[in-house]
């Protein structure tokens, strides 16, 4: 287990995956590799290989699409709770 590349792909979610994201045109599936390659690129400028983050998420476009239905869903419902 490793629990820098676990903070590192925290860290670069919550700085980077917001609900303004989904708001593209390349589509999900595309937008979400995108974000995967970056972070991969990132991590590894950073001095964590992409071998030691792919072992912690073997799929990690699903965990940032998971991530941005976070972002969406609370931000939904701060919406709502604020009536903005």
């Amino acid at each position: 287990m490793s629990t820098r590349a676990i903070a590192y792909v925290e860290q670069w979610i919550a700085e980077r995956v917001q609900p303004d994201v989904y708001h593209d045109e390349e589509g999900p599936d595309e937008r979400n590799m995108h974000l995967a390659t970056q972070l991969l690129l990132d991590a590894n400028s950073a001095g964590i290989p992409q071998e030691e983050i792919e072992a912690e998420y073997p799929d990690l476009p699903g965990e940032i699409a998971r991530a941005m239905e976070v972002a969406t869903n609370t931000e939904i419902k701060r919406r709502v709770d604020n009536d903005d």
